[in-house]
């Protein structure tokens, strides 16, 4: 059994097309799990934005928009996002911080 808090956890800056995500990874590997705070008035990360990992992407807090291009979700507290392989997909905040919880698998 391990103990991780994000706070002990060194975040990665990513900057997006505007804005920027800090990513707090807990897990990396095969499966990569854990917390990302996207700024305020961000669209992240940088376009085009896929990856060959499944994603699952729970809102902890605030509300943003999430995209492919074809579709857009107003996402809450609660919410859950699933997206497939491959599938191109953008975050978008207004203005406040975004706290996301995600598994790539």
């Amino acid at each position: 059994m391990e103990l991780v808090n994000e706070r002990d956890i060194e975040p990665l800056h990513v900057d997006g097309d505007r804005g920027s995500v800090d990513v707090y990874d807990a897990l990396s590997g095969p499966v990569v799990a854990g917390v990302r705070i996207v700024a305020p008035h961000s669209r992240v990360p940088r376009s085009p934005h896929s990856h060959p990992e499944r994603q699952l992407i729970y809102v902890i807090s605030g509300t943003a928009q999430i995209t492919n291009g074809a579709e857009t979700l107003q996402l809450r507290p609660g919410d859950h996002v699933l997206l497939e392989a491959n599938e191109e997909h953008y975050v978008i905040t207004a203005d406040a911080p975004v706290k996301l919880f995600e598994v790539r698998y």
